[in-house]
């Protein structure tokens, strides 16, 4: 009888095999293992790419709401006690602050309530969570800092930049929060969105540069330093519109040279004569870039530095002044009767020095007979005049001896809005 035998090679095959098939399903295992955890990690990195992108949306979308809420609320700031003759800055701005912080988030026309009734859920700050604040910023075009910022302005010194902030809390207690798109997993729940944006009046003025598509709003007809800033409040004349703002009558000569001027009629291309039957319109329609020396700007000048122009005292014709006077009534009678004015000082001569601007509400004007001649007529009012054309600096860009850097005064009448921070 035989006895079986195992074949060593046989054994060998055989352990072998099971140790190849335990490898591959050890493999497959680890493979297993590896997608799963590669399903997960994608997962999550898609949760946070797509919570990223949306709090990034949120964050822009909140700082363009700031901006626009401080750019069209700023000029709340400006203080009426200007326009008749009372103000004490800051003191006198207590109600605009107030004025301006309701139009910015009290009631449901507030621009946040506007903003919150167009805009989707997650795009709507609370009024609670928006604060308004009243600041100053001396040089507009400077970085803002400590040197350049305060909330508390000394004696003389107005309130010119509006402050808007929002804060939207990151907490589970916080009210209105912005939840994220894809939560669970760990993800958080809701994020913290804050924005602030700085609008600035910057009234710091030297001169106008209009545009191809924007007229700036200045008049041909300077007026007398004296009787704008002297004989007007004294004269305390409010018939025309009895709102407390103090009116006066400009006026040149006559067409004889008779009479009293107080104002003069002025040519805005300092390098090219004076036209008087060209004035009309741009009193109606302001002026553009073919109305202003090649610089493209009327400027730049302040007190110590002034602008020299072509001028005359002495009202034209009967038919021209009356053309003049027409458009003067126009622009009066028109949605927006305000205009800036070349301001004059001292004597009269021709070129006349132009040393700075104001801004006027233009009631009525006529040229009616003086001293048996026509003379224009001109009568105005003090208003504000917020414009894109408007050039400021805060130092005047050509130097003046002895001073070679003089800071430019601060325009009561006349502002230029800039987004500041």
């Amino acid at each position: 009888m035989s006895t079986p035998t195992t074949s060593p090679m046989r054994a060998t095959r055989s352990s072998a095999l099971r140790t190849g098939r335990a490898g591959r399903k050890l493999r497959r295992g680890y493979v297993t293992l590896f997608s799963i955890m590669l399903i997960v990690i994608g997962i999550v990195t898609l949760m946070l790419v797509v919570n990223w992108t949306y709090l990034v949306l949120v964050s822009r979308r909140t700082l363009q709401l700031t901006d626009n809420l401080a750019l069209t609320s700023v000029s709340r700031l400006l203080d009426e006690a200007v326009l008749r003759d009372t103000y004490n800055f800051p003191a006198t701005q207590a109600d605009d602050l107030t004025e301006a912080n309701n139009d910015v988030k009290v009631g449901g026309t507030s621009f946040l309530a506007l903003n919150n009734a167009a805009a989707g859920p997650s795009l709507r700050p609370l009024p609670s969570q928006v604060n308004v604040i009243g600041a100053r910023i001396e040089n507009a075009a400077a970085p803002v800092g400590p040197s350049n910022y305060t909330t508390m302005p000394g004696n003389n010194q107005p309130y010119n930049t509006l402050v808007v902030e929002v804060f939207r809390g990151g907490e589970l207690s916080s009210p209105n929060p912005v939840k994220t798109i894809l939560r669970g997993f760990g993800a958080p729940e809701q994020a913290q969105i804050t924005s602030s944006s700085y609008a600035t009046l910057d009234s710091r003025v030297v001169g106008f540069r209009p545009t191809l598509t924007v007229n700036a709003p200045l008049a041909p007809l300077a007026v007398d330093a004296d009787a704008w800033f002297v004989q007007r409040p004294k004269g305390a004349l409010d018939d025309s519109i009895k709102d407390f703002r103090i009116e006066f009558d400009f006026t040149l000569l006559n067409t004889a040279g008779a009479g009293t001027a107080t104002c003069a009629l002025v040519g805005l291309n300092d390098d090219a004569p004076l036209t008087a039957s060209a004035l009309a319109g741009q009193v109606t329609d302001g002026i553009g870039p073919t109305d202003v020396n090649t610089s493209g700007q009327f400027g730049p000048l302040v007190l110590a530095q002034p602008l020299r122009v072509n001028a005359t005292q002495t009202s034209p014709s009967m038919d021209v002044a009356e053309t003049i006077a027409a458009a003067f009534n126009t622009v009066a009678a028109s949605n927006n009767p305000r205009r800036a004015f070349p301001v004059y000082t001292g004597a009269y001569a021709d070129r006349l020095e132009i040393v700075g601007f104001v801004g006027a509400r233009i009631l009525s004007a006529d040229a009616a007979l003086f001293a048996s001649n026509p003379r224009l007529r001109v009568r105005l009012q003090p208003a504000f005049i917020v414009h894109s054309t408007v050039e400021t600096q805060f130092q005047f860009p050509v130097p003046i001896i002895p001073d070679p850097n003089p800071t430019v005064p601060e325009n009561l009448y006349i502002h230029k809005i800039r987004l500041t921070r």
